[in-house]
This record gives structure tokens, C-alpha cells and sequence, in this order.
């Protein structure tokens, strides 16, 4: 057992993070949450919440702070807010689907160093997979735009089980598809994501460019990245 200190910078400050980690040289699977984490699609997001609300609640205006805590749980618990009227909830995803396809690439674009660290990754025969609160239908545009397929072939859409993130049946899921799992790290921009490795008993890792890095760090990742390079360091950790 080695004590590992990793300081990161957090809001202009420095904080020291002590973790005790036994066994980490043996992390030989990364799981990643999809949008905020692999692609910048929080935009988009926004911008279709916000014409999603404003076409079925023209007299009431969400600010941008509303929309981004939005962000992360399926559709249809978020558009709870609006109607528990399913019909009328079927209706708003509909309509959210409609814009969102229609101008997803006019917003959407990779983070840094997205490809080239999934390279890595993969000549490391590190397994990767992604598990999204996303349907299939709805992720895999991003994922084959962006050429990530190349390197993650794994994945927990919406749907594949009947439970969600925080829940940790998602991770399961796609652990399950791997044939040699030691340790496992999710990495995720949302609370959710880490909650939902911290129920799998996996490592978890937040990210520097989090929309809700507040709420991200009240989880208490294991690690902290500001940028992709830093999952390789991960990684290749000697303990």
C-alpha cells in the first residue's frame, strides 16, 4: 500500500488530495461518461432544453443556470418538471430529439486530446467502453461523427438495463463485456458518473472543464484530470 498525493488546482486555489490506493498499476479499464465528458455537447443541450421549454411553457423562463443542472438524468425525469403527464412527456422528448438531431454538429466538438489519448488507451490494451444516460439512437451519431467507435466498441446505453446512473447496474453492464477486469476507473463530468462508480466499488474521476465542477467535487472522486493526457499518468501509476 503507498499513500498517493496528487495536488490539483481547483477554482484558483490548490488543494492536496490524499487517497489510499492499493493495487492501482492494475487499472486496465476506463469507463467514460459521453457528453461533458468524451464530447462538448453541452451547448446543444442547453440550447434544446431551452427552446424544448419555451415551445411548452412560453410563459416561463429557466435561466442558462437551470438549464445546466438539467443536464445528466434521462429526459423523461427531467421534463418531470414541466407535466408527470406522460403524454405530455413523450411530446417534449420528441421535441428535444427533433431539435437536437437537427443541429447536433453545428455545436458538438471533441475536448482536447479526446482520439489521441483513446489511442494510447488501446495500444495499452486498456479496455474502454462508455456508459451514457443517452439511447443508442440518440449517442451513437456523436460517437461515429467523432470516430470514437474506433477505440470504445463497449457501452450502457438508456435502455440496456432498466436501472440508470447513479445506479450501478450500467457499469455492470459493461464491465461484464470485458473477459479480464483488475480494477476499473469511470471518469464523468456529472455527479451521477461518479456516484455511479462509487456504487460499482470502482475508482472514479472527475473533470477540470465540468459544467457543475462544484457539485462534481462535493463526490469526492479518486482523481481529478484537467486534461486528457493525465489518464494515461493514471494509469501508468507504479504502487
Amino acid at each position: 500500500m503507498k499513500l498517493i498525493l496528487k495536488k490539483i488546482a481547483v477554482f484558483g486555489r490548490n488543494f492536496d488530495i490524499i487517497k489510499l490506493v492499493i493495487d492501482l498499476s492494475k487499472i486496465n479499464t476506463v469507463l467514460f461518461d459521453l457528453d461533458g465528458t468524451l464530447v462538448n455537447s453541452n451547448e446543444i443541450i442547453i440550447e434544446s432544453f431551452k427552446q424544448t421549454l419555451e415551445h411548452f411553457q412560453p410563459n416561463k423562463n429557466y435561466s442558462r443556470r437551470q438549464l445546466i443542472e438539467m443536464i445528466g438524468p434521462p429526459l423523461k425525469e427531467t421534463f418531470k418538471i414541466v407535466s408527470e403527464d406522460e403524454e405530455k412527456i413523450k411530446e417534449m422528448i420528441n421535441f428535444y430529439r427533433s431539435f437536437y438531431t437537427k443541429h447536433e454538429f453545428e455545436y458538438i466538438k471533441l475536448y482536447e486530446n479526446v482520439i489521441e489519448t483513446l489511442e494510447i488507451l488501446k495500444n495499452m490494451n486498456i479496455n474502454l467502453g462508455i456508459v451514457t444516460t443517452k439511447f443508442k439512437e440518440s449517442a451513437m451519431p456523436s460517437i461515429i461523427n467523432f470516430g470514437i467507435d474506433k477505440y470504445i466498441k463497449n457501452y450502457a446505453f438508456l435502455g440496456s438495463v432498466p436501472e440508470h446512473k447513479p445506479d450501478p447496474k450500467p457499469i455492470h453492464h459493461v464491465l461484464n463485456q470485458f473477459s479480464n477486469v483488475d480494477k476499473a476507473v469511470m471518469i464523468g463530468d456529472n455527479p451521477s458518473d461518479i456516484l455511479a462508480g462509487k456504487n460499482a466499488d470502482i475508482y472514479t474521476c472527475g473533470i477540470e472543464w465540468s459544467l457543475i465542477k462544484e457539485k462534481l467535487l462535493e463526490t469526492k472522486p479518486d482523481f481529478w484530470i484537467e486534461n486528457y493526457t493525465e489518464i494515461i499518468d493514471i494509469i501508468n501509476l507504479e504502487v
